[in-house]
């Protein structure tokens, strides 16, 4: 559950006009949620013929965004849907790189940006509640599936999420798996130096408080029919019986090689206990590889601000690099899954 800085990754939701170029549809919108007393924000790319605004989704001075076209309408097919959830303090704008991809192959893709954990509105007693995060996914199906995204038809026989980090746990959470509260205790006591509880803690959270029921609830939602994870949070912490009993298609991936994950997002441990799920390391790359691609400011910006390795790679790969295989990885799994059904 790696956060991510507020002030930073709240400036990848900015967009700026661009050039005219091919690219997916883009719209926001905003939904209300019984579980929330709020509005969740909704970021929708998808497939389009027409033109639109063209617009660099997620651009700032430290990320390069993606370019997309903002208001175009949509197609009049009956598309998959994927629901992309961000990590902890990330944003659903920053990830346009691959929901840009997945649309281009021919998903409609929703990312919700999730509220109390995302840029600029990310504390940590909301981070807790990660019973939260699998309902707006839930609820985002629910919407789109009442026709709720203008102009875009779904097809309720095809839907998926993809999740990284703290989104990665919100995934396999609407997929079924459950988390326990001793677990998770444990763990921190175990590992009293990860990034995870040592924010917790500094945010006044006590894990003994915890509403352990809705905790360790199922989240399921039964309409998923394909899940891919990046990076799970808690996964030192699931019940393995949930794991045992999921049966939606699952792909795990960790940014790096095995013996480089950190404990807290290591999905190794987690795919021999789910039926038929695919394990996949990504190699030369670290968590925070999954963020947009940094401009050639961007490391400095991010060195200057004293906000540790977001721009920064392993080994010789570039981001792009890393992308480009993410995006054939993520989106050849969707691709077999949710279109050539």
């Amino acid at each position: 559950m790696t956060r991510i800085t507020h002030t930073l990754m709240a400036l990848a939701a900015t967009t700026l006009p661009l050039a005219a170029l091919a690219a997916p549809g883009y719209q926001t919108q905003t939904i209300d949620v019984p579980h929330r007393d709020r509005a969740v924000e909704l970021h929708i790319c998808y497939p389009t013929e027409a033109a639109g605004k063209t617009t660099q989704l997620g651009k700032n001075a430290v990320f390069k965004g993606v370019p997309v076209q903002e208001g175009a309408a949509p197609g009049a097919a009956h598309y998959p849907l994927v629901v992309l959830s961000h990590g902890s303090g990330g944003n659903a704008a920053n990830l346009a790189w691959i929901a840009a991809s997945l649309a281009e192959r021919g998903m409609v893709v929703v990312g919700p940006n999730h509220p109390g954990t995302t840029s600029r509105d990310s504390l940590q007693s909301e981070t807790v509640k990660i019973w939260e995060r699998p309902a707006d996914i839930s609820a985002v199906i629910e919407h789109a599936l009442q026709n709720g995204l203008p102009g875009l038809q779904i097809d309720p026989a095809r839907i998926g999420a993809v999740g990284f980090s703290l989104g990665g746990y919100s995934v396999l959470g609407a997929a079924g798996a459950r988390a326990s509260k001793r677990g998770y205790i444990d763990y921190c006591d175990q590992y009293t130096g990860m990034m995870d509880c040592g924010w917790l803690a500094e945010g006044g959270v006590d894990l003994h408080a915890v509403d352990q029921q809705r905790y360790e609830q199922s989240n399921h939602d039964s309409r998923l029919t394909a899940v891919v994870s990046i990076d799970p949070a808690l996964s030192q912490a699931y019940q393995a019986q949930s794991l045992a009993n999921i049966t939606t298609p699952i792909q795990l991936i960790n940014l790096g090689a095995s013996k480089e994950i950190p404990a807290a997002i290591d999905a190794g441990n987690l795919a021999p206990m789910i039926p038929g799920s695919e394990m996949v390391h990504i190699e030369q790359a670290t968590h925070f590889s999954f963020l947009g691609e940094c401009t050639m400011m961007g490391g400095v910006i991010i060195a200057t601000a004293g906000e540790g390795p977001l721009c920064s790679e392993v080994g010789s790969r570039t981001r792009a690099e890393i992308h480009t295989e993410l995006k054939a990885t993520i989106g050849g799994y969707l691709t077999q899954h949710l279109l050539d059904q």
